[in-house]
């Protein structure tokens, strides 16, 4: 690996842990993000035919089937089935071709699986490069955030529009001058695994200031799909520490005393379920800062009273997409096996669907939908088979698990896992798993 594809895989994970949307820098027609992802494509094939490594499986990735490749593979060809169903359909052109685009970016796996090993581009230097990204971001939304709530606040407008000026549009404020960006995704994440390793005592500076900033970036964002991700992400963390510590031990009730008899392990559950329990009422918070809206009330009380009422059209909206896609695909027995195509409308909106997973049942039918969800599970599996190995995974692994486990729920409610923000991090994660088990069963060969 020389030194100019050390450069182009540092400057692709850096754009892509704080590029927000992947349109900060447009060069004519390509975004940055679009341009880092050909290059890496293109070195791959370059260096394939400069050391003539056609039937190289080690180099040649785009050759070296496996249940991972593969599913790839079924995938790509179902995106261009689904775009022909929707030029069959007559969906507008310039839609189907965004669509296909966006989901295109499963591509980055051919070059992403040679260079991501431990020899290469390690695991450990994108997560070190995930953590600084996602300080930087946290740093960074947690001032405008701050500005627009104090400097700004009696004037947001001008604030707003130059702070949308200069970041493309990719900032989108709330009611209360907080501030959401896409790239909360990657602080998520790095705030997961931070405190998955402040909670095992394993932790750096850099852990620290990721729980304090990021939790601080994060509440502000407003989100609520994140606090729900953070719900299922600390249950998974708990459960799966759980199957580590209890895995030699058979039976359930001796199982139950092995993990009565570990202070470590109740003492970090403990926490991980008091954190739980206090995330409704930061969802409250949350729902009020956004939706509240103030009525008066003035009969039949003596005297006038504000009552609360919440509006939250976030929910509304999304069960109007699951009502419309339901008479979609009950429409025709075609349409759910095989979906309506790209570009298909739902609830009067051909963009922007909130609910990735209802997104790619509409559009690519159950068929599609089972090739996304066959590559999901494959990340868990090859885990599983490492593990049924003897070899125990380790607190980055189970942070990783977490943190994807969360991602495939957030993104029924804010889409990420079919666009490149989210495939990128769930291509990254099926090559380490993916490498994880080969190794594990390659040594065993030897």
């Amino acid at each position: 690996m020389n030194r100019f594809e050390k450069i182009l895989l540092t400057a692709f994970f850096v754009e892509l842990f704080v590029g927000g949307g992947g349109r900060l820098i447009d060069l004519g027609i390509l975004s940055i993000r679009q341009i880092l992802f050909l290059l890496l494509i293109l070195t791959l094939v370059f260096r394939i035919l400069k050391q003539k490594a056609f039937f190289d499986k080690n180099i040649n990735t785009f050759i070296k089937l496996s249940p991972v490749t593969i599913g790839i593979y079924a995938l790509l060809l179902w995106f261009l089935v689904s775009a022909a169903i929707g030029f069959i359909n007559g969906h507008p052109v310039s839609i189907i071709v965004m669509d296909f685009l966006r989901v295109s970016f499963v591509l980055v796996y051919f070059p992403l699986a040679y260079y991501i090993s431990e020899d290469r581009f390690s695991k450990r230097r994108i997560i070190s490069i995930l953590q600084y990204c996602a300080l930087v971001v946290a740093i960074f939304t947690i001032t405008i955030s701050l500005l627009g709530k104090t400097v700004f606040s009696g004037n947001f407008g001008p604030f707003y529009n130059f702070m949308n000026s200069i970041m493309n549009d990719d900032l989108f404020f709330r009611p209360s001058n907080s501030v959401f960006y896409k790239s909360h995704l990657f602080v998520l994440i790095a705030l997961i695994i931070s405190l998955n390793d402040v909670l095992n005592k394993k932790h750096t500076k850099m852990d620290v200031a990721i729980l304090v900033l990021g939790s601080i970036s994060v509440l502000w964002s407003e989100t609520r799909g994140f606090l729900l991700t953070f719900i299922v992400s600390a249950l998974i963390i708990i459960l799966l520490d759980a199957n580590v510590i209890t895995e030699p031990i058979k039976g359930f009730t001796n199982k139950i005393k092995k993990l009565m008899q570990s202070k470590a392990f109740l003492k970090k559950a403990t926490i991980l379920v008091l954190i739980i329990i206090s995330i409704p009422f930061l969802y409250k918070y949350m729902t009020l800062e956004r939706f509240q809206e103030d009525v008066k009330v003035e009969k039949p009380a003596v005297e006038p009273v504000n009552k609360q009422e919440v509006n939250d059209v976030s929910v509304n909206s999304r069960i109007e997409f699951m009502l419309d896609s339901k008479d979609i695909l009950l429409s025709n027995p075609a349409h759910l096996i095989v979906g309506t195509g790209y570009g298909t409308e739902i609830a009067g909106r051909v963009t922007g669907i909130e609910m990735s997973f209802l997104d790619i049942l509409v559009e690519q039918g159950l068929v599609g939908l089972g090739m996304w969800l066959f590559l999901f599970l494959l990340v868990f599996y090859n885990y599983y088979v490492a593990n049924k190995q003897g070899k125990k995974i380790g607190t980055l692994e189970i942070s990783l698990m977490a943190a994807f486990m969360g991602l495939l729920l957030l993104t029924n409610i804010n889409p990420f896992i079919n666009n490149p923000i989210g495939i990128s991090f769930f291509i990254v994660l099926l090559i380490l798993s993916q490498n994880r088990k080969e190794s594990i069963l390659n040594g065993e060969r030897k």
